[in-house]
């Protein structure tokens, strides 16, 4: 499929490309820097067959034009916390486009939610060369599959109040637009730990971890205190002793 460049802003001096149809925008994002495109370079898709999730088997599904699904690479190594800062990045993104203005959570450690429901989620690879950056933003989906329907939510489904009555929703470039200045400040932050951990979802309450791999259910209960300094969750067993750092896991979806 041949790469389109848009006239999209980009704070990183990097050109943004568009296909209307690919497996993953991650793989597009590897062809490009391949061929010796600059850093920063970002192609998004109307549709992508085989979007993946951070967990093997999971996949991110939309009908065409519905979500924002885009990879952005970067040369060199990842900043720490990369994936939670670009979560950051996510959050202050659907922000600017919730009116009134409102306030979304980031989910450890790779979600955007907003009253609980998923918006947005993100899946970072790094190759030695380069990091790539994929996420998917749910913009114009008023319905999801049963499974999904609990969990997830757009920003049409909140500026409709959860009906399927059409609102004037922002273009998919006006969204990544907005996304990318944010990444760039985000990404260039100090305090990008304190703010992070003031959206932080269900910070300072008792849940349920599914630690390591979630499919192998090893299950911890406990307190989630925050963050550390690479990102990783800082957790108080329930049954007390020292606070633990988990590099790995989940909080499961109620």
């Amino acid at each position: 499929m041949k790469h389109e460049i848009m006239n999209v802003r980009n704070p990183f001096n990097a050109p943004v490309f568009h296909v209307r149809e690919t497996v993953s925008t991650m793989a597009e994002a590897r062809l490009l820097f391949a061929q010796g495109e600059a850093d920063g370079t970002t192609i998004y898709a109307d549709y992508q067959s085989s979007g993946r999730g951070r967990i093997d088997g999971r996949e991110w599904s939309s009908s065409p034009g519905e979500s924002l699904l885009c990879t952005t690479f970067l040369r060199g190594q990842p900043v720490r916390g990369l994936t939670l800062r670009v979560g950051l990045a996510l959050a202050l993104t659907f922000d600017a486009f919730l009116s009134p203005p409102s306030r979304t959570q980031i989910k450890w450690p790779n979600d955007v939610l907003f009253q609980g429901k998923k918006l947005g989620g993100i899946l970072c690879e790094n190759d030695g060369s380069a990091v790539y950056i994929g996420t998917g933003l749910n913009i114009a989906q008023t319905s999801f599959p049963e499974e999904l329907a609990l969990k997830a939510s757009s920003l049409a489904l909140i500026a409709s109040g959860g009906t399927s009555i059409p609102v004037p929703l922002p273009s998919i470039e006006q969204v990544l637009e907005r996304y990318l200045q944010n990444l760039k400040e985000v990404l260039d932050m100090q305090e990008w730990a304190e703010r992070i951990g003031e959206r932080l979802f269900r910070r300072g309450e008792r849940i349920s971890f599914l630690s390591g791999d979630p499919e192998k259910k090893v299950l911890l209960d406990g307190y989630l205190e925050g963050i550390g300094t690479s990102g990783e969750m800082l957790f108080r067993p329930a049954g007390g002793g020292e606070v633990l750092r988990l590099f790995s896991g989940e909080i499961p979806y109620q």
